[in-house]
């Protein structure tokens, strides 16, 4: 499984990524394309929130 981390694109095969667990606390915006056979998605925006244990 690969590890979403900031800054860094990801392309992944399967809808599962982990977090890179050095994030500091905070809530980040990540923007998730798919792309299929026909062609890419609209892009859609997601707030992942990370709190420190």
């Amino acid at each position: 499984m690969e590890t979403l981390k900031v800054d860094a694109p990801l392309t992944v095969r399967e809808p599962q990524v982990q977090l890179d667990p050095r994030l500091p606390a905070g809530t980040y915006r990540v923007q998730l394309v798919v792309q299929g056979s026909t062609g890419k998605s609209a892009s859609a925006s997601l707030q992942i929130k990370v709190f420190k244990e």
